[in-house]
């Protein structure tokens, strides 16, 4: 255990940190699968943002290498919600204290990251094995990255300066509470949809419209991303070393992520 430990003290890495970490990761998307599972059926909406929020998990695996190891496409990066890249570290998004407009801030940009990633996830096949089901994903990674590049350039070249304030405070309020008040049919039942159309329509819209399906998913693996970093915060894990020599011993973590998403992808 000691020679263990060694190991990834010699490459900056704390190794309690970095168990707490996976551990964490990988019980909150285990249970979060299980329920959608058993509860709501296989490829629930639950279900589907486990995976989700998997994915968008390995377009920081992808952006952390490229920071770390200085590879010349780094313009290309985006910035990612609740987490902030340097070239020698991963900073986690701090909730507790932080100005609430923030906190929507990044919870819109990862409703758009995640619906992105729904949408590439969509339109690929899921693989027959499991070679086929890695490219696939691979490629899954790759244009939700692609796709999030250019609808982060739109929007800071297109929309003006002074609407990013509190115009993601207004827009999650609204898409959350259309969410909330269609949902309100799953609860209730027929009779409140047939009292107030509105209800069913916004029912029929997130629950059963491809479009509504993949912003619904989006929401969800937001919330599920937001709930890991709460408990990371908890924990008082803020800080991880990415160094190059740090890399290395993330393999592991990497490996149980890869088979973490294929469990959550094809069983859940």
């Amino acid at each position: 255990m000691d020679k263990i430990i060694a190991f990834f003290s010699e490459r900056g890495v704390d190794l309690h940190t970095m168990l707490i970490t996976a551990a964490v990761l990988a019980l909150g998307l285990l249970l979060t699968g299980c329920i959608g599972r058993f509860i709501f059926g296989k490829k629930s909406n639950l279900a589907v943002a486990s995976s989700s929020a998997i994915g968008i998990l390995f377009i920081l695996v992808v952006t952390v290498v490229i920071k770390s190891l200085g590879v010349p496409y780094e313009k290309y990066l985006t910035p990612l919600p609740f987490v902030t890249v340097t070239h020698d570290s991963l900073t986690i998004f701090q909730l507790e204290g932080t100005d609430y407009t923030l906190i929507c801030s990044q919870a819109l940009s990862c409703v758009i990251l995640a619906f992105l990633v729904n949408l590439a996830d969509r339109w690929l096949p899921k693989g027959e094995n499991i070679f086929s089901w890695l490219f696939f994903r691979c490629l899954t990674v790759l244009l939700g990255m692609v796709m999030h590049f250019v609808a982060v350039w739109l929007l800071t070249t297109y929309l003006p300066a002074d609407l990013m304030t509190y115009a993601p405070v207004i827009l999650l309020g609204i898409l959350i509470l259309m969410i909330l008040t269609g949902a309100l049919k799953i609860v209730v039942g027929l009779m409140v949809s047939s009292v107030n159309p509105l209800i069913g329509a916004l029912y029929t819209f997130f629950f059963a419209n491809a479009i509504g399906k993949l912003i619904t998913r989006a929401v969800l693996t937001t919330g599920l991303l937001m709930g890991l970093v709460y408990l990371l915060n908890t924990l008082g894990i803020s800080e991880l070393s990415i160094v190059p020599t740090a890399l290395t011993a993330y393999i592991p973590f990497g490996v149980i992520l890869l088979g973490l998403w294929y469990l959550v992808g094809k069983v859940f």
